[in-house]
Order: structure tokens, then sequence, then C-alpha cells
């Protein structure tokens, strides 16, 4: 019995220390996990404030990454204000010493805004061809009838074409502001050329019309140099401010100035010179900012002045009086416009080809000049006639689009200037070879045979090509 009560106090004393242990065990994996919970909460803790400080250092870093970007900027726009403003003072010095080499005037003049507008390039390069082409199958029978050379008329136009190619690219890279202050004289010394036109002896007169100078190597026709410098003297004077197309003094100035330009022209019997030359200084005084108002009555006016002026000149006045029907006197007066009607009736839709031209045998006057419109429309047809009017309706917007967009006033005008040239001349000489404008003698922009002409034109583009690389591209 002793044994036995031994023996259960024992596995009693057993249990309680086993559950004592078990208990400390349990405690001291509490304390152990509330020991390493304790320091886990001080790095969780810490954790959002090294990110902040990470954050933080990264802010700084890209706040001086700006900051450094902004003086690189400030300090590039620093060097190129001290770049023009050296350039500024050596262009003074060397103007105050009135000397300078030539590469440094050239390299001061060129121009390197950007790059010129090449669909422009590409009208002005396909237009010139085509007309080119053309002009030498006008001009072929004409040659060889002269000249006896088939292809006199095509050699001297391609002379003055790569000449005037030349003189294009040279214009279209220049800064022509270098060369404002030469357009006053520039405007005098054409008008001085139209007055000489009038001298015996050193104007030429062919067909009853004085309007050439005897040139050695070219007869130059000084009312083409007329077109775009009035446009451009027009211009230079709103830039400097020497007049104000808004005010009627400043006006009554400018159409003093046409009046003395239309009145030389006038006496050359240069009837389809004054229209283009008056239409290009008025749409450059609209876009000026002249009232149109007053312009339609000076037109109004001018046109009565017209009116009168024609009563003394029969020959011509009977031209106007056949455009309202040229085939009652076929054989005189409506002779030029009716044969002008066949061969654009001949040419129906496609044409009867290109060379095949009928009527170019000695029927209709000038047809590699006046009259070559009609030619076009004879050998290439109505769809050949379409095309062309198109590229042209291309030029004259894409020359618009440069006006728009350039950046000074000059260049707005002048670029207008010669956009209403491109129009005028061409609506003029279209709608005298389909009868709805009486014969003025007019030539077709680049198809047109005068070496004066292409050669004015191809200067006249590089302006525009000049003023595209000025333009601002988005």
């Amino acid at each position: 019995m002793a044994r036995k009560a031994n023996s259960g106090g024992a596995r009693r004393v057993s249990a309680v220390n086993t559950g004592a242990s078990a208990r400390r065990t349990a405690s001291a994996g509490r304390s152990g996990a509330e020991d390493r919970s304790r320091r886990r909460e001080p790095a969780r803790a810490a954790m959002p404030v090294r990110g902040r400080a990470a954050e933080r250092s990264r802010a700084a870093g890209r706040s001086a990454r700006a900051r450094t970007e902004a003086e690189q900027r400030r300090e590039e726009r620093e060097r190129l204000r001290r770049k023009r403003e050296q350039r500024a003072g050596s262009r003074g010095g060397t103007e105050r010493s009135g000397g300078g080499s030539v590469v440094s005037t050239l390299r001061r003049k060129l121009l390197r805004e950007g790059d010129m507008d090449y669909t422009m390039l590409f009208l002005i390069i396909l237009i010139v061809a085509i007309g080119l082409i053309v002009m030498l199958s006008a001009s072929a029978p004409a040659g060889s009838r002269l000249y006896n050379d088939s292809y006199y008329f095509f050699k001297r136009q391609l002379i003055f074409i790569v000449v005037g190619f030349a003189g294009m690219f040279i214009i279209s890279g220049i800064n022509l502001d270098s060369f404002l202050n030469l357009i006053p004289k520039a405007f005098i010394i054409c008008v001085i050329l139209l007055i000489l036109v009038l001298i015996p002896g050193i104007g030429a007169e062919f067909n009853g019309a004085r309007r050439w100078l005897n040139i050695p190597f070219i007869q130059l026709q000084p009312s083409e140099l007329m077109k775009p410098v009035i446009a451009m003297y027009i211009a230079y004077l709103v830039k400097m401010k020497v007049i104000d197309l808004k005010t009627l003094r400043s006006n009554l100035f400018c159409l003093g100035i046409i009046g003395i330009v239309a009145l030389l022209l006038m006496l050359e019997t240069h009837l389809s010179g004054t229209i283009v030359i008056v239409g290009i200084a008025c749409c450059v005084m609209i876009a000026g900012g002249t009232p149109v108002k007053p312009l339609i009555i000076g037109g109004i006016a001018i046109v009565a002045l017209m009116f009168i002026y024609l009563q003394f000149d029969p020959t011509r006045m009977a031209r106007i009086t056949s455009l309202l029907d040229p085939f009652a006197d076929s054989q005189t007066t409506g002779y030029q416009v009716s044969q002008s009607i066949y061969a654009i009736g001949s040419g129906r839709l496609f044409g009867l080809g290109l060379g095949q031209s009928v009527q170019k045998y000695s029927n209709l006057p000038e047809p590699y000049n006046d009259f070559i419109f009609s030619i076009i429309c004879e050998e290439l047809g109505f769809f050949g006639a379409t095309v062309i009017i198109l590229l042209f309706a291309a030029l004259f917007l894409r020359a618009i689009r440069i006006a728009i967009n350039a950046p000074d006033v000059w260049s707005t005008l002048t670029c207008i200037g010669i956009a209403a040239q491109l129009g005028i001349q061409t609506f003029l000489n279209m709608g005298v070879a389909v009868s709805i404008i009486p014969n003025t003698g007019i030539s077709l922009p680049f198809f047109s045979y005068g070496g004066t002409s292409i050669l004015t034109l191809l200067l006249e583009m590089g302006i525009l090509l000049n003023v595209s690389r000025k333009t601002i591209k988005k």
C-alpha cells in the first residue's frame, strides 16, 4: 500500500513538473515572439522614413537636373545673343570701314534658317520642263522658216532657263534683308529703263510696239523687270514705315507711283504690261491695308481713262469690239482669236498628240508666245490643258501659303505681289486664247518664249523659296 501511494505521488510531481516546464516553454516562446515583434516594429516604422528620404533625394536630383538644363538653355541663349551682337558689330565695323573680304561678305549674307519648300521647287521644275517641251513643239516651224533651225528658239530659251535656275538657287540661299536698301535704287533704274525704251535708236520697235532695249545677246524688256520690283518697292515703303496704307495720303502717294509707271507703259503701247503691273500693285496695296472701296473707284477711273485712250488707237479698239464676235471679221481684226479657237476646238479631249499641231504652221500668229495655250489645247487636248491649269493653280496656292507664313511684312507683301503676277498673267493669257478677254498680247508664264520673262520669273521663284526657308514649320 505504501509503495502504491509513493508511486502515485511521484507521478503527480512529475506531471506538475512537466506542466510547469510546458508553461515555461510557452511563456518563453511568447516572450521570443514579442521580442521579435518589437524588433520588427522599429524596422517597419523606419521603412516609410527611408522611402520618404529616397523620394526627397530623387526629387532633389530631378530639380537639380532641371536647374542644370535651364541654366544650359540660358547659357545657350546668352551665347547666341553674344554671337549675334558680335556679328552685328563686325558688320557695322565692315560697313564703317567700307571694306571687308569677299568671303566674309558672302558668309555674312548667307541664309541659314532651314530647308526650302521642296513642294514649291518640284512644281517649278515640273512646269518649266513641260513649258520648254511645249515651246519646242510650238516654235519649231517658225525657227525653221526664219532661221533655218527648228531648235533656234528652244536653244535660246534653254540658255535663259539654265541661267535663271542658277540665279534662283543663289537668291534662295542669301539673306535678303541685307539687300533691302537696294530696292529703291532698283525701282529708279527700272523707271529709267522704261524711259530709255521710248527714245528712238535705243528702244527697239516690233509690230508697232516699242517695248525692248537693244542690248548685246538679249533684247531686254524693262516692263518684265518692273513687275516684281514694283511689288518689292511698295512692300519696302510699308516695312520702313514710310507709308501707312490705312491713310489717304499714303494711298495717294502709291497711286502716284503706279500712275507714273502706267503712263510710261502706255506710251510704249504696252497695254497688257500696264494691266499686269497695275494689278500687282493693287493686290500689294490691299494686302498692306488699303481699303478696297477707294481702289474700286480708282479702278473704274483707270478703265474710263483707258477707254478714252483706246479711242485714239483704232487697231486696239477693233480688237476689243471683235471680242463679241471674232468670226464676224475673221480675216482682219478677229483673225488671231478665230485661229486660236480653231486650234482649241481641234484638240478635243486628248489632243492631236505632242508635235502634231496644224495651226502652228503659219496659220496662228505667235504660236510660241501669246497663243501658246492654243497649241497646248490642240496637241494635248482638254485633258492636258486641265493638267497644266491645275499645276498653275497649285503653284499659285503654294505662293500664297508662303506669303501667309512669311516672318515679316516685306516678305509677305512681296510674295503676294509675285503670286498676283502669276495669277493675273496666266488668267489673261488663257482668257485671250479662249476669247473671253480682248487680245492684249500677253505671255504665258514659264511657257511663252522670252528671255527676260523666263529669267525674271525664275528669280522671283528664288525669292519665294528664300522666304519659305524662314517659314516656321510646325
